[in-house]
């Protein structure tokens, strides 16, 4: 074996015994936080944990309802997925249906669940309720992945496929589809986590079974084995899938090679059409809101008309603005602290595989668990204040950082890594001069996802712990019954969840015009 060969197996070696010392060190500070009583005793050891999961008289009971919300994240998953895929090419191959395709994938992520759960499960019923809250969990991560994975080609790379008598379906399928695989599996990986939290947060709204079932009368009930033992097998099951999909993806680009992504630049000159669009598209899903009720002949109960939400967002303006500060502060602190230690994990992931091999088991099992049924320990530990919803929105959006900023750093063209070797360049210049330009693309898109679902993680997390904003004006109106200031507080959580992702959208184009390849 060459010194080079005996190098990088020594290194291989290392970084799994890193991650099996990673694993120990997880489970080991599990065992003395439980010995240590904390949070009052809810933090469990994990025997205690797992104990409900081995006891004959329960174990069919966590089979039949691991198996109800499986089943339901994996139809989401196919469902959204699906149509995201297809929106994404449709986006792609159609440039005058770009920028509305566009906006209804920003318009799904903007959808809180806490939000829309009621009224999905009204139109879909109880039983189809997790899968579709799953699909509208899924669909924004998948779109993303995708739709840059599209636009990741070259336009050289287009010209000779051209110039080879290729029309637009053969490039796509040649060129453009193994091209994006990469990246399509990348939003898989991110997304198959959130389509079994959306199953679970859709099983609260009166399923008759499923692991959120269990989480929310453990919950009620204040007893900390069935949330432990249900949120075990949640983990659990995000674990497989996001193992599967990490082989998938590492077999993708073993065989189709990284992909730097890409972005489809829209033509100058669109301003005034882009406002025209914005307006038609508000015109349109006003109208169909108040038909709806109208051909519906839903209750005022159930739902106001548009007239009563905009006749209480005109006169309790001073109400909704302290909302919008209060959750715009949450979520832009949150999206600081998660932003930045996603970054600085994965850049240390790179130079170490030690710290990969300490870091990755728990990042992985924090994505694969429900945040739902961490709500209840971070109540008890941090306490029920808008410090517990920062750290809640900071771990939802520390994820997209690390997975989209690792992505790129190994994304570097081999072509560019060699030159920089052939230079004399150490491991310090390739990656502050060929890495990193790389990982800056995947960056804004990480960024671009994590700002979206930092706006809609503070709301779901104001619901449930917060003292103040939108999520708790909504959740509060709701129970009550004042449908206007629901439905005034969901129009507003979407409409500053809109205008946050454009913000973010706006630098990722900059960014990827700079440092991207032209499509």
């Amino acid at each position: 074996m060459t010194g080079p060969a005996r190098s990088a197996a020594g290194a291989l070696t290392r970084g799994r015994i890193a991650v099996g010392g990673g694993i120990v060190l997880l489970v080991a500070l599990w065992e003395a936080a439980g010995r240590a009583g904390l949070a009052d005793g809810f933090v469990l050891t994990p025997g205690a944990a797992v104990a409900p999961l081995l006891d004959p008289a329960d174990r069919g009971l966590y089979a039949r309802a691991a198996a109800s919300t499986f089943r339901a994240a994996a139809l989401g998953l196919a469902y959204g997925g699906g149509l995201a895929m297809l929106a994404a090419v449709i986006a792609d191959q159609v440039p005058v249906l770009r920028s509305a395709v566009d906006r209804l994938a920003a318009l799904a992520n903007s959808a809180p669940w806490v939000a829309v759960g009621p009224i999905v499960l009204l139109v879909a019923g109880a039983d189809a309720g997790p899968v579709a809250i799953a699909a509208i969990a899924v669909f924004f991560y998948v779109f993303v992945a995708t739709a840059r994975g599209l636009s990741a080609s070259s336009r050289a790379n287009h010209e000779w496929f051209t110039s080879l008598g290729a029309g637009r379906l053969r490039r796509l399928t040649s060129l453009q589809v193994p091209r994006a695989l990469p990246l399509v599996v990348e939003g898989l990986k991110l997304a198959a986590p959130a389509a079994l939290a959306g199953a679970v947060y859709g099983e609260w709204y009166g399923a008759e079974r499923g692991l959120g079932v269990l989480l929310v009368n453990g919950m009620r009930a204040a007893r900390p084995e069935p949330i432990w033992a249900a949120a075990l097998v949640c983990a659990a099951g995000g674990l497989v899938a996001y193992g599967v999909l990490a082989g998938v993806q590492l077999a993708a680009r073993r065989y189709l090679g990284a992909t730097i992504a890409g972005h489809a630049v829209a033509p100058r000159g669109r301003g005034a059409l882009t406002v025209f669009e914005g307006i038609a598209f508000a015109v349109l899903a006003i109208g169909a809101w108040e038909a709806w009720i109208r051909l519906g002949q839903v209750s005022p109960l159930v739902a106001p008309g548009p007239d009563r939400v905009w006749d209480d967002l005109r006169d309790s303006p001073g109400a909704y603005l302290s909302a919008i500060g209060h959750t715009l502060g949450t979520a832009g602190l949150g999206l600081l602290i998660g932003g930045v230690l996603g970054v600085g994990l994965a850049v240390a992931c790179w130079w170490s595989r030690v710290v990969a091999g300490l870091t990755v088991p728990g990042l992985v099992l924090l994505a694969a668990t429900p945040l739902v049924a961490l709500f209840p320990l971070f109540a008890r530990v941090f306490g029920y204040s808008g410090g517990t919803v920062v750290v809640i929105t900071s771990f939802m959006v520390l994820l997209p950082g690390f997975v989209y900023t690792r992505a790129g750093l190994e994304a570097g063209l081999a072509g560019h890594r060699e030159m920089a070797r052939s230079f004399g360049g150490g491991r310090r210049a390739l990656f502050g001069v060929v890495l990193v330009p790389s990982a800056l693309p995947h960056l804004a898109t990480g960024l671009r996802i994590a700002a979206g679902s930092a706006v809609v993680a503070a709301v779901v997390a104001e619901s449930l712990i917060g003292t103040a904003g939108l999520g708790v004006d909504f959740t509060y109106a709701y129970s009550l019954l004042q449908m206007p200031r629901a439905f005034g507080a969901a129009v507003t959580i979407i409409v500053v969840s809109l205008g946050v992702f454009a913000a973010f959208g706006a630098v990722e184009r900059v960014v990827h015009r700079r440092f991207a390849p032209a499509p």
